[in-house]
């Protein structure tokens, strides 16, 4: 059966232009990727022109009551987007809020320890935190409504030593050893509430997932990812799948791929995502190693395309359920049915 075993982090994922691939049982200090040497062409550039092409980018993905929603946090250098995404489970319903952040020294923190990631607009105040030193972490969101969407706001915290809090790091080739991606994940069990058009709510219990990538990315960047989160049989799970043009070449012993039981991590084999008939309809998510073999069923969709300067990113948001199976390190078999996650699809061009 496949495996690739989690190692001790090191105190810095960059020495002497090098990085320090592998897969991680817990975070780095920083998540910091610059001074590689000759990351594109094999020229070696100065580190100040070639951390231009790195983009950053946190995704929150939280299940709560009838919700569940993905806030994301996106680093161009030039501009920042931020954005946050509610679907109503029970219709399908969904609400859309995103602004655009103006010019700032830092959109991400690299600092893992404790962090701020925010937007600060009245009208679209969203805010990611960590502080690992006192063992929480909490996101807060409180958007304005118009003619098309109703005024939301949430907060949920999450306590470090909760049974569902697990942290790893992934650190890959981006695709050759030149250049690398870095993705922190973690999970985490919530509480809090949400509110849409004032309505009352009170604090209930809910999974959160919070991933923090950075990347040398291509002048083309294509990237697929799968999130999977929730209760099934009494086992609180989650899992990220992810599929890119970055990925390593040697994608078996490096990539992203994770899933977690009651807290307890499995690293997945590379998987290959195909939707046959269009993305708004059935996905095939599988890999070759018989750990994954799930299908995805789409109920909502959102599309966006932005346009900054010489960039163009479009970015295709799935809400949907899983069924099939998934394989942990022990070998339990996993089998979901109508499993509730969601599914996003990102094309950058330079």
């Amino acid at each position: 059966m496949y495996c690739r075993q989690f190692k001790d982090p090191p105190e810095n994922i960059i020495e002497k232009h090098k990085a320090h691939f592998g897969t991680f049982s817990s975070v780095s200090p920083r998540i910091d990727i610059r001074g590689m040497r000759a990351p594109y062409a094999g020229i070696p550039f100065p580190t100040f022109i070639t951390k231009i092409r790195i983009k950053s980018r946190i995704n929150y993905v939280f299940t709560l009551d009838n919700y569940i929603g993905l806030a994301q946090i996106i680093d161009f250098k030039a501009l920042g987007l931020a954005e946050i995404i509610l679907w109503n489970k029970e219709n399908g319903k969904k609400y859309v809020y995103h602004t655009i952040m103006p010019p700032r020294r830092r959109f991400i923190p690299i600092i893992t320890k404790r962090g701020i990631c925010a937007t600060y607009q009245k009208s679209r105040f969203i805010k990611i935190s960590w502080g690992r030193n006192h063992k929480h972490g909490a996101m807060t969101f409180s958007v304005k409504g118009d003619s098309a969407r109703p005024k939301a706001e949430g907060y949920f915290y999450s306590k470090v030593d909760d049974d569902f809090h697990t942290d790893c790091m992934f650190v890959n080739p981006s695709p050759t050893q030149s250049r690398c991606s870095v993705t922190w994940f973690t999970t985490m069990a919530i509480k809090g509430h949400i509110t849409i058009n004032g309505e009352q709510a009170d604090d209930s219990n809910g999974l959160a997932i919070m991933t923090l990538n950075r990347a040398y990315i291509k002048v083309h960047s294509k990237i697929k990812v799968a999130y999977g989160i929730g209760v099934y049989k009494e086992k609180k799970i989650a899992f990220e799948l992810k599929n890119s043009n970055l990925d390593a070449a040697d994608s078996d012993r490096y990539n992203d791929n994770v899933l977690v039981v009651d807290g307890k991590q499995t690293a997945l084999p590379p998987v290959y995502m195909t939707h046959p008939f269009g993305i708004d309809k059935s996905w095939v998510i599988q890999d070759t190693e018989s750990m994954v073999d799930l299908s995805f069923t789409p109920l909502s969709s959102n599309s966006r395309t932005l346009n900054i300067i010489a960039l163009r990113s479009t970015d295709n948001m799935i809400y949907g359920t899983y069924d099939g199976v998934l394989l942990t390190a022990d070998g339990e078999k996993i089998t979901l049915k109508n499993f509730p996650g969601i599914l996003y699809r990102n094309l950058i061009r330079i």
